[in-house]
């Protein structure tokens, strides 16, 4: 791995501690949102939810300010040991100017979500040296034992190396081989939107993480034309493709071209795996060094180093 500054690992979160649901885009629908709370307070955590969730957003500046406040606030709680968005959409990078790095850095946290949540996971991981966890929103989760999304991202929020093969036999190998190094990425489109920015991803000696929704092929081609025209993927030692959701007719034509964009880069590229705006939504660690292993056929990702903090010992009476 490269010599770069190691990023900051936030604490496991432990039974019993609260957990906060932020407001960092749209607003979710009430009910999936209680069923999400119900979800976590059913695996033995507190929740705390942000009053903004219950507003519709309005995209104005003295909004932006007010919502990155909430957030910074929400951030700040000392019962709150880790972050969750409420939903994706649209709004995070509005409040980008409004927040304080300094602050994110001294209070090191797991925060999850995906989507536009993207831009704060490079934003954070840029600017105030964190990790953070691509993974389902609070409005994904289901208080069920069996839903593999729920239960991956409470492993990933408690245990600070789980040992599973993220994504065998269900991530479809498109080109073979084996490469180490920090993950990064998320929602394409968002990703895209870092390019010249000073939280723009940083992908060297990465391994590329990349999904999208309901975007035709040609969207799709654009941002990742963008992405090697501005030298992003020429950086990376490999790439995996989450969930795309574009039209079922372009599917043939996409991994054609996606293989043609790729194809001299000469690293190992995933398809088909399980995270992104489909079910089920792994959680996986941004920033964290991984290996991706793409066999003939299928591939997976795993650790390897902690995500999280060594658990604190408890105190001596």
């Amino acid at each position: 791995m490269s010599d770069r500054v190691p990023l900051l690992r936030p604490a496991p979160l432990q039974k019993g501690d609260t957990v906060g649901v932020v407001a960092s885009s749209y607003s979710p629908r009430a009910g999936w949102l209680a069923r999400g709370v119900r979800a976590l307070e059913r695996a033995g955590y507190g929740v705390l939810v942000d009053p903004e969730l219950s507003t519709t957003r309005r995209d104005q500046r003295a909004e932006d300010e007010r919502r990155a406040e909430s957030f910074t606030k929400m951030w700040l709680d000392p019962r709150v040991k880790a972050v969750i968005g409420g939903t994706g959409g649209y709004g995070a990078v509005r409040m980008l100017p409004y927040l304080d790095p300094e602050i994110f850095r001294a209070n090191p946290k797991s925060f999850v979500g995906y989507s536009d949540i993207t831009v704060l996971h490079l934003w954070l991981m840029r600017l105030a040296g964190l990790r953070a966890f691509h993974g389902p929103t609070a409005d994904d989760l289901i208080p069920s034992a069996r839903d593999i999304t729920t239960s991956s991202m409470l492993s990933a929020l408690t245990t600070p190396r789980p040992t599973a093969r993220f994504g065998r036999d269900v991530a479809r190998t498109v080109k073979a081989g084996r490469a180490v190094g920090r993950l990064v990425g998320g929602n394409l489109a968002l990703v895209q939107q870092t390019i010249g920015t000073p939280y723009e991803i940083d992908t060297t000696d990465a391994i590329l993480f990349l999904e999208e929704v309901r975007d035709p092929m040609s969207f799709v081609d654009e941002r990742l034309v963008q992405l090697r025209a501005a030298g992003l993927l020429g950086k990376v030692r490999g790439i995996v493709f989450g969930h795309l959701s574009l039209d079922r007719s372009e599917e043939d034509e996409f991994e054609d071209f996606v293989l043609d964009l790729v194809a001299d880069l000469g690293v190992p590229v995933l398809m088909d795996f399980p995270a992104g705006h489909d079910s089920p939504n792994l959680t996986l660690p941004i920033g964290t060094e991984v290996e991706l292993v793409a066999e003939e056929t299928t591939g997976w990702i795993v650790y390897r180093e902690d995500a999280l903090a060594a658990p604190q010992a408890p105190a001596l009476p």
